[in-house]
C-alpha cells in the first residue's frame, strides 16, 4: 500500500497531541539544559554585542570580523564554541528522550519523560557524535550554496531514528538514511523543509532580542525550537515504521 503525504501528516499530529505533555516536557528538558549549560560557559556578551549592533563601515561577516580587537575574536569563538556544544548537547537529549519515549509507547510499555530521557542515556555518545556529524556535513552544505545544504538535510533526516532503532552503528545508518529517504522523497522532503524554515523563522523572532538575551526568553526559543523538531521526530518515526 503506498503513503501519501497528508495522512502521514495528520497521524504525527494526532500523535504530538496525544503525548504532548511528555513531550513539552523533554523539550523543556533539554531546552533547559541548553540555556544552562549556555549562561555557565558563556562571558558576558554586553560589549561584544555593542559592536555587532553598532555595525558602522562594515557590510560583511568578514570586514566585520576585521575590525574587531584579539580579545572581540576571541570571546566571538568562545561564544561559538559554546552555544555550538550547548545546542549539541541539548539536542542529544531531545532526539534521544523523544524517540525512547516513541518506542516505548509503540510497544505499550508505561514510560514517562524522564524515563525515556535515561533510557536513551546508552545512546547517547553515539547521538552525539552522530549529531556533530550531521551537523557539520550539512552547514558546509549551505557554505557552498543553500540547495546542497537542504539536500543533504534531507537525506540524513532519518539517521537518528535509525541509530536508536537498529542499534546500529552511526555511520552505518547515515548510509542507509540515503537511500530510504531518496525512495520516499516525497514523504520526507516537504515535512523536513517545513521544519527547517520554522527554526529559520524563530532564529529570526528571537534574534532580535540581542546576542544573549535573559534567561526566560533564551528559555522559550530552545523550547518553541525542541517542540517543533520533537514534531518532525514524530512524523520521522511514524514514516519509518511504515517504509521499512
Amino acid at each position: 500500500m503506498s503513503l501519501t503525504a497528508n495522512p502521514s501528516y495528520r497521524d504525527a499530529a494526532q500523535q504530538f497531541k496525544q503525548h504532548f505533555k511528555p513531550l513539552i516536557l523533554i523539550s523543556l528538558l533539554s531546552a533547559f539544559v541548553t540555556v544552562l549549560l549556555l549562561k555557565t560557559f558563556l562571558p558576558s556578551t554586553d560589549p561584544l554585542s555593542d559592536f555587532l549592533q553598532s555595525g558602522e563601515s562594515t557590510d560583511s561577516l568578514f570586514a566585520l570580523i576585521k575590525d574587531m580587537s584579539d580579545d572581540q575574536r576571541s570571546v566571538l569563538m568562545h561564544i561559538s564554541a559554546v552555544m555550538t556544544f550547548s545546542a549539541l548537547i541539548g539536542n542529544t537529549l531531545l532526539v534521544g528522550g523523544v524517540l525512547k519515549y516513541l518506542s516505548a509507547t509503540a510497544q505499550g510499555q508505561a514510560t514517562s519523560a524522564i524515563r525515556a530521557i535515561g533510557a536513551s542515556a546508552p545512546v547517547w555518545p553515539r547521538l552525539l557524535i552522530q549529531t556533530f556529524l550531521l551537523t557539520t556535513i550539512v552547514q558546509l552544505g549551505f557554505y557552498v550554496l543553500i540547495v546542497p545544504g537542504v539536500v543533504l538535510m534531507v537525506l540524513f533526516s532519518l539517521s537518528p531514528v535509525l541509530l536508536l532503532e537498529n542499534d546500529r552503528g552511526l555511520l552505518k545508518t547515515m548510509k542507509q538514511s540515503v537511500p530510504l529517504v531518496w525512495k520516499n522523497i516525497r514523504l520526507i522532503a516537504p515535512a523536513v523543509i517545513a521544519w527547517f524554515v520554522v527554526r529559520i523563522a524563530l532564529t529570526f523572532i528571537f534574534g532580535s532580542f540581542g546576542l544573549m538575551p535573559n534567561s526566560l526568553i533564551l528559555l522559550l526559543s530552545n523550547v518553541l525550537a525542541h517542540l517543533t523538531s520533537a514534531l518532525l521526530l514524530i512524523y520521522l518515526y511514524r514514516i519509518t515504521a511504515q517504509i521499512r
